[in-house]
């Protein structure tokens, strides 16, 4: 299963008045989206395979995902802005904070921070965005 593929938004030229095409490329921030479903969804259904799609534009992004129990991350906007030599990049930071942190195989660390390997499953829910910004004065 793919979360997420890229949707189609549409905009809208004030200029031209007509209909246009949103931004095609994902940026770097579009990963929040997909690391939350990705996070909960490992722990909630078994037997599937995720694969994390959207807003992976470097090395921490991937291991973010497979942190939060991505079987696999799929990339193309950062391999467009960056050429093929943007994936020897993800794959050299992937293999850095492995050995940085003692890990052998993604396996070892795949789905550490799921939903249910936390200890406050709640960080990855709704309610934890009011109770983090409700003490904003």
């Amino acid at each position: 299963m793919v979360l997420f593929n890229r949707f189609y938004e549409p905009d809208i030229d004030i200029e031209k008045m007509k209909i246009t095409s949103a931004e095609v490329l994902s940026s770097a921030s579009d990963i929040r989206k997909s690391l939350r479903w990705v996070g909960m969804l490992s722990d909630k259904i078994k037997g599937i395979d995720i694969s994390a799609s959207t807003g992976i534009h470097n090395g921490e992004a991937a291991i973010k995902q497979l942190l939060a129990g991505a079987k696999t991350v799929q990339i193309c906007s950062t391999v467009y802005e960056h050429c093929f030599d943007q994936i020897t990049n993800i794959l050299e930071d992937l293999t850095n904070w492995m050995t940085k942190k003692g890990f052998k195989t993604i396996d070892e660390f795949r789905g550490s921070l799921n939903y249910g390997s936390i200890q406050d499953p709640g960080l990855y829910e709704r309610a934890q965005f009011m109770k983090y910004f409700s003490s904003i004065q």
